[in-house]
């Protein structure tokens, strides 16, 4: 249980805020959160100046879990730790979004936007986000254009469902694009078995939705077939079992998870924060990952991490077609693992 846990642990390794643990303990830090929620304050007015950026230009997006997410939960943007901001919006819209954050001072972190369109389209059709920070205030921003860089279904489907399931939500005065309950939910559910919930502030939030707002079990069964996530909801409901056994389980058809669940509770047992894996440590994520899925497309998706990295895309010597890409993979780990 969840509650076996120490606050240090529940702070450093899961990330929950001091007023979740609270909650969660049944205790009253009392002075203890009320530096972290200043500090939340603060990030929630750089997000309300962004996003009013974003809007002077008209601009297409969804608010992706941060303040939305804690504001739905709780009534109140501040109570979850988010360290960065997560915006979805369409692919034709990213290099609108990536001009105005260039023009407020962000700077990119994992990799550069190319330049050259064909290597722009390869970085959208094999990447999902990208990410960029201010270097003075360290405030990360991710552009999405996909919900997951490994294809539960085909994109038009996606997409489909996605624009289906959208909401007006307001926060400070301002509206904002967000999911409905049940496709955020699903959402989460789905994010959070593909990182194995090594963080439990993941399984917080699916325990608090479903305690706290109405969730229509039937639009989420239907949607978790339509996006064939049967197996992501059978892991998360043994990690419910294990750490909210008093709360409700999702609605699912499948039942027992077996390995794919020993490995999962072992994760979040863990004290690794999933960086810097051994070779063993990752073919065993490759495994658990692939276990998710029977569909052939997915599991090729997750190979893809052994044989393509975006990184590689900054090298200019390197021909616009994935195959070269491929046979260039080894050395890319190489350079990296040098520099």
């Amino acid at each position: 249980m969840i509650t076996n846990l120490s606050r240090a642990t529940l702070r450093s390794r899961h990330r929950l805020s001091h007023q979740q643990i609270d909650d969660i303990l049944h205790e009253n830090s009392g002075k203890e959160y009320l530096h972290e929620k200043l500090i939340q304050l603060q990030k929630l007015s750089s997000f309300l100046e962004l996003t009013t950026k974003f809007d002077e230009q008209n601009l297409w997006y969804v608010v992706l879990k941060g303040p939305l997410l804690s504001h739905r939960i709780y009534g109140d943007p501040v109570v979850r730790i988010w360290r960065d901001f997560d915006f979805l919006t369409k692919p034709e819209l990213v290099e609108k979004f990536i001009e105005i954050l260039t023009f407020q001072g962000f700077e990119f972190v994992t990799s550069d936007w190319p330049a050259k369109k064909k290597r722009q389209r390869m970085y959208l059709q094999y990447g999902k986000h990208i990410d960029m920070r201010h270097p003075k205030t360290g405030i990360t921003v991710e552009i999405h254009w996909k919900l997951f860089s490994d294809r539960l279904i085909s994109p038009d489907l996606e997409w489909g469902l996605i624009l289906d399931h959208i909401e007006q939500r307001e926060l400070t005065g301002k509206s904002y694009n967000c999911f409905t309950n049940e496709f955020e939910l699903l959402y989460l559910v789905i994010h959070g078995s593909m990182h194995a919930w090594f963080r439990l502030k993941w399984l917080t939030d699916i325990r608090e939705m479903l305690v706290r707002l109405h969730i229509d079990r039937e639009v989420f069964l239907k949607l978790s077939k339509e996006m064939n996530a049967g197996r992501f909801v059978c892991v998360c409901n043994r990690a419910i079992e294990s750490y909210f056994p008093q709360c409700e389980l999702l609605p699912c058809e499948i039942s027992g998870c077996g390995k794919t669940g020993n490995y999962m509770l072992n994760q979040i047992k863990s004290a690794s924060d999933q960086m810097n894996l051994t070779f063993f440590e990752t073919v065993k994520a490759i495994q658990y990952k692939m276990s998710l899925s029977p569909k052939l497309r997915y599991k090729m998706d997750v190979f893809r991490l052994v044989t393509f990295n975006r990184q590689d895309l900054k090298y200019n010597f390197i021909p616009p077609f994935p195959v070269f890409f491929y046979l260039f993979r080894p050395f890319g780990i190489f350079l990296r693992k040098f520099q």
